[in-house]
């Protein structure tokens, strides 16, 4: 294995802390040096002396609040270069607890000028951005604490290697940095020990790793947390243990701080690598589980980037989806999410054109599109997608579904338009305008449909025009605007077209008219033509005085109908009326006599004229 080929992993321990999480206990080697020890072996060095620039062990690890009081206390009786004197002990006692923001702000709030307040503040300046995961503020050789007479130098020099990425200078001094930290306060190692142990892992040092793993022992808190369990699995899987690191790595990703999520990284890696199915479901739930709990750093994007890998490879595209949705949505401008857009593409074209097929079923399709619409709104071929769905729900009945997937489709083509600084499609805007009009008025919805038909005009383009008047004749006629349905000119009628123009016809009492109309719907369209028109047909060419055509009426209709009834009211009103003589009691007998008949089988039949 190539170490240190990526030392930002590194780099990531600094700025992500540590957090107690599960227990998990681990043997130490033989020969792996407790605290207590290497803090004798520094208390018999001769460098063992205090140093005059920063020396943490100096401050009483269970008095900082009594000596930070005295502090305090100073800075009202203190002045000039004792004033300085009392700010940079204050920021050295904040570091001896690696309170570093503390140290700091105390720190950025001085300025020395005496060559020796310098140097002790550039230090410990030096120290606070190295354990802060930052590099030295200068050349780290001209710092304090790279000189030659401090005992912990390498540790320093091995910080700044990691801040820097410099696997020489890491290599050069990392064993020395291990002894270091017998002078260093207890805080400030717990702080370190992560960071140098993951370093030993990375450049292969197994000895190293070992030794600084071992020493997390002295802090049941981080032994026993992520930290613990995802140094240990890193050490095995570095030294070929895969089995062993599996373990430590499924324990880990039980927490919910940065070593967590680390950890399911190298779970689902490993599973990925091994490309069994059951592997890849495992690390599958293990990153579902806590895809949320680490928010804001490449980790964050990694796992989003793993997670829709392991649903790609288990063969759940739709999940693959929402997981790049939101990859692109948490970190645009990435590689990760211009690769996440390319395959999303793929995806969702394949998953709308299922839907489209009737091969996913629509509840399903609908509640994926739901998740997809915050995601991907602004994918320049989404508004097609909402139209395929519309079209679809349209197909299949659901007026109200259509009408709100074309609305979001005019509304994503037009948001598209403003933000891309692009000019819309007036066709392709009539073209969902049109299909809204329709959806409306399928669902009964007509005065909302013909405000869009009012908004669409009159298109340019013929074809258009054509379906537009045809879609606004057939909703005046269904609102029941007679005038307007005669005033709008459809060039290329269908059946419903003919139906709303001889209907509005016949109640305007334009018989002949009506007549025609309802002949030429006959002609045209001899299915469509229903026992209904065929009863206003007759009666308004009855009304007309056109014989001719109300007998063939009359002699077609039983082939219209299954109803006796009908045929008996067409023939009732087709008997010539008895002459009308003076005084003539059969006459009027028998014209009444008809009239009765017809009026008692309309009511039987029911026929609603």
């Amino acid at each position: 294995m190539a170490y240190m080929k990526k030392p930002a992993a590194v780099v990531a321990l600094l700025a992500g802390g540590v957090a107690a999480g599960v227990a998990l206990a681990s043997s130490a080697p033989s020969d792996a040096p407790a605290l207590s020890d290497l803090g004798q072996a520094a208390r018999q060095s001769p460098g063992a002396a205090r140093q005059s620039d920063m020396d943490l062990r100096r401050w009483p690890l269970d008095g900082f609040h009594r000596e930070l009081t005295r502090r305090i206390d100073a800075l009202s009786s203190a002045h000039g270069p004792e004033r300085l004197a009392v700010f940079l002990d204050m920021a050295e006692l904040y570091l001896s607890q690696a309170l570093l923001y503390e140290a700091g702000s105390v720190l950025d709030g001085v300025e020395p000028e005496a060559a020796g307040d310098a140097r002790r503040w550039r230090a410990m300046r030096d120290a606070a951005l190295l354990l802060s995961g930052q590099p030295a503020s200068e050349d780290i050789k001209t710092s304090p604490l790279a000189a030659l007479s401090r005992p912990d130098r390498s540790l320093w020099l091995t910080l700044q290697a990691v801040a820097v990425g410099d696997s020489v200078m890491l290599r050069n001094n990392l064993a020395g940095a291990l002894e270091a930290l017998a002078y260093q306060t207890r805080p400030v190692v717990r702080v370190l020990l992560p960071i140098l142990a993951e370093a030993a892992v990375e450049t292969g040092e197994a000895r190293l790793a070992d030794q600084a793993v071992a020493l997390l022992e002295g802090f049941p808190d981080l032994s026993s947390a992520p930290v613990g369990s995802y140094l240990r699995g890193r050490a095995a899987l570095v030294q070929g243990r895969a089995k062993t690191a599996l373990e430590h790595y499924f324990l880990a990703s039980d927490g919910w701080d940065l070593y967590a999520a680390r950890s399911r990284l190298a779970l689902a890696d490993m599973a990925l690598k091994d490309g069994g199915r059951g592997a890849l479901l495992a690390a599958r739930d293990v990153l579902e589980y806590g895809v949320g709990a680490w928010r804001g750093d490449r980790y964050e994007r990694e796992l989003l980037r793993r997670l829709a890998g392991l649903y790609t490879a288990t063969g759940d595209p739709l999940s693959a989806l929402v997981a790049r949705g939101k990859l692109m949505l948490r970190f645009p401008g990435t590689e990760a999410a211009e690769e996440a857009a390319t395959l999303a593409r793929a995806d969702m074209a394949s998953v709308y054109q299922d839907g489209a097929a009737g091969r996913l079923s629509l509840s399903k399709w609908v509640t994926l599109h739901m998740e997809l619409v915050p995601l991907y709104r602004f994918f320049p071929e989404f508004a097609q997608h909402s139209e395929i769905l519309a079209d679809r729900a349209l197909e299949l009945g659901g007026t109200d579904l259509a009408a709100g997937e074309y609305r979001r489709a005019l509304a994503l083509v037009q948001e598209l338009a403003t933000v891309s600084g692009t000019t819309v499609d007036e066709g392709h805007l009539i073209g969902l305008r049109l299909k809204l009009a329709r959806a409306l008025s399928g669902g009964g919805q007509y005065a909302e449909a013909r405000t869009v038909l009012e908004r669409i005009g009159a298109p340019e383009d013929p074809a258009q025009r054509r379906r537009v008047n045809a879609l606004k004749a057939s909703v005046l006629a269904s609102l029941g605007d007679n005038e307007g349905v005669l005033r709008t000119h459809v060039a290329a009628p269908d059946a419903g077209n003919l139906r709303d123009l001889a209907l509005a016809l016949w109640q305007e009492g334009t018989w002949t008219e009506a007549t025609r109309f309802y002949t030429k719907l006959w002609v045209n369209f001899p299915d469509a033509f229903t026992a209904r028109d065929a009863s206003y047909l007759l009666l308004a060419a009855r009304r007309a005085g056109d014989v001719r055509a109300a007998s063939e009426v009359v002699a077609a209709f039983p082939d219209l109908t299954d109803s006796v009834a009908w045929v008996e009211i067409a023939e009732s009103l087709l008997n010539p009326p008895a002459p009308l003589v003076p005084l003539s009691r059969d006459a009027a007998d028998t014209r009444l006599e008809s009239a009765k008949r017809a009026v008692g089988t309309i009511n039987a039949a029911d026929t609603g004229l």
